[in-house]
């Protein structure tokens, strides 16, 4: 019986609360998941960059997978963010992802030491053969500096059928060759609201949006307006959004949608070290953004 395919176009990476002092904090987690319910967000990435996963220790993660599903119970998919300089690590989150329930999990390379396609297939496979969830390949080499070519991608695909998404954050240029070899029961989703609009002739599918932490609907409405083919009504939406999400780009977008929330009463705390907290000044000139936003809405 085929596995049926959770990672659908529209989620968001959800940040993880942390205290003043730099601990995590798991208190924070039941209002930032009802945040996300209120919203009828449909799906949760667990643990991923914006999650600051790589801050975390392994224990960290694993008590996230499990705090977030507790929480959430069966209101949204979720996806556990599993990657780790160390594949023994990388094992033990994808086990701990499929023992919290989650529904699938985002699996990202080492980053930092730059590793072979070889290693890089022998990593996948150590994983695969831990878990029987359904995996998203995320390749991403501004933050790893490995970059998974496609023939590496379509070995790992074949070898192994949970493989069943890639998030792409590196070239384009392959990614309709992928979906020409792959099909497009295979989905291939983007990290960047900045060019959510331009994704689909690259060929994305959907996209794990980072502002959508703040403005949810707006961020679910461009995405289907995508897919249904409406791109005058996404680019309507997204020109109302953009001036908003260029100024939290240049503040510094966790610290922004931290802030942000902070001061919608929902916990979700403070970006750990060397992450700083927006200056006087800066809060007012997230405020005034976000205020127009607001106002043209």
């Amino acid at each position: 019986m085929k596995m049926s395919n959770p990672f659908i176009p529209f989620s968001i990476a959800m940040i993880t609360p942390f205290t003043e002092d730099g601990n995590l904090s798991l208190e924070g987690i039941p209002s930032l998941v009802e945040h996300y319910r209120k919203n009828k967000v449909p799906a949760l990435l667990i643990s991923g960059s914006t999650g600051e996963q790589h801050s975390m220790t392994i224990r960290e993660r694993v008590s996230l997978f499990h705090e977030v599903k507790k929480a959430a119970s069966d209101d949204f998919l979720l996806y556990g963010g599993v990657a780790a300089v160390l594949t023994k690590d990388a094992i033990e989150l994808a086990a701990a992802a499929e023992s919290a329930g989650l529904n699938g999990i985002m699996l990202g390379f080492p980053p930092y030491l730059r590793i072979s396609q070889q290693e890089a297939h022998h990593y996948v496979e150590k994983i695969c053969s831990h878990t029987s969830l359904p995996i998203m390949l995320y390749n991403n080499p501004p933050r790893t500096g490995f970059n998974l070519e496609t023939e590496t991608l379509l070995s790992l695909a074949g070898q192994f059928p949970q493989i069943m998404a890639l998030k792409e954050a590196g070239d384009t240029a392959e990614i309709l060759h992928v979906k020409q070899q792959l099909g497009h029961d295979f989905p291939v989703l983007s990290g960047s609201d900045l060019t959510i609009i331009e994704n689909k002739d690259y060929g994305y599918d959907g996209i794990t949006s980072i502002i959508g932490n703040i403005i949810p609907n707006e961020m679910q409405a461009i995405s289907k307006a995508i897919s249904f083919g409406e791109s005058d009504t996404a680019k309507a939406i997204f020109d109302k959004v953009k001036p908003l999400l260029g100024t939290m780009l240049e503040l510094g977008i966790l610290r922004s949608i931290k802030h942000l929330l902070n001061e919608q009463g929902i916990h979700a705390g403070y970006c750990r070290e060397p992450i700083s907290i927006l200056s006087v000044d800066e809060k007012a000139k997230l405020a005034s953004s976000y205020h127009t936003f607001l106002s043209g809405n």
